[in-house]
C-alpha cells in the first residue's frame, strides 16, 4: 500500500483551552442612547403655492379698476396671462410676487401705458397674510409672497 501524508494541523491548536475571567468592569455595558428616528411616513413636502380658491383669487381687468374702501384685499399687477394662471392655478411661493394695497395699485395703474394687456389678481388679505413680508418698492410700500409663514400679525 501506498503512503498516506499525516492529517493536516489543525488551524486552532495555539488557542487557549479557557477564557480569562473577565473584570467586573467591563460587564456592565452602558446602553447607547436612544435616539428618536423621525416618522418618515408622517413627513408632508414643503408648501410651494396656495390654492386660488383658498386666498379667493380673481382676475380684475385694470381698465375700470377703482380702489374700494378698507384693505381687505391685495392686488399683483401683472400681464393678463400670467394673472388668469394665477387665478386658475394658485400662487407660488417661490416667485417672490409683489403687492400692493388697492391705494397703491391705483397709483401704479397710472402710470402704465399699456393697462389693457395688463391683469389684476386680487386677494383677500388675511388669508396670505401668513406669507407675506412688508417691503418698499418704488418708494411706496408693499407685500412680498413668501415660503416662509411670517411671524407677523395683522
Amino acid at each position: 500500500m501506498g503512503r498516506r501524508s499525516p492529517p493536516p494541523a489543525s488551524l486552532f491548536e495555539k488557542l487557549p483551552k479557557s477564557r480569562r475571567p473577565r473584570s467586573s468592569s467591563t460587564s456592565l455595558r452602558v446602553p447607547a442612547p436612544v435616539t428618536e428616528q423621525p416618522d418618515l411616513l408622517d413627513w408632508s413636502p414643503p408648501l410651494t403655492h396656495l390654492a386660488a380658491a383658498d386666498v379667493e383669487a380673481s382676475f380684475l381687468d385694470p381698465a375700470g379698476f377703482r380702489p374700494p374702501a378698507g384693505e381687505a384685499f391685495v392686488y399683483h399687477l401683472t400681464d393678463a396671462g400670467t394673472a388668469r394662471s394665477f387665478v386658475r392655478d394658485g400662487l407660488p411661493l417661490t416667485d417672490g410676487l409683489m403687492f400692493r394695497t388697492a391705494v397703491n395699485l391705483a397709483e401704479d395703474l397710472a402710470d402704465v401705458s399699456a393697462a389693457g394687456e395688463m391683469g389684476v389678481v386680487r386677494v383677500r388679505r388675511r388669508l396670505i397674510q401668513p406669507w407675506l413680508t412688508e417691503d418698499r418698492q418704488d418708494g411706496r410700500p408693499c407685500y412680498v409672497l413668501g415660503p416662509q409663514a411670517s411671524s407677523q400679525t395683522p
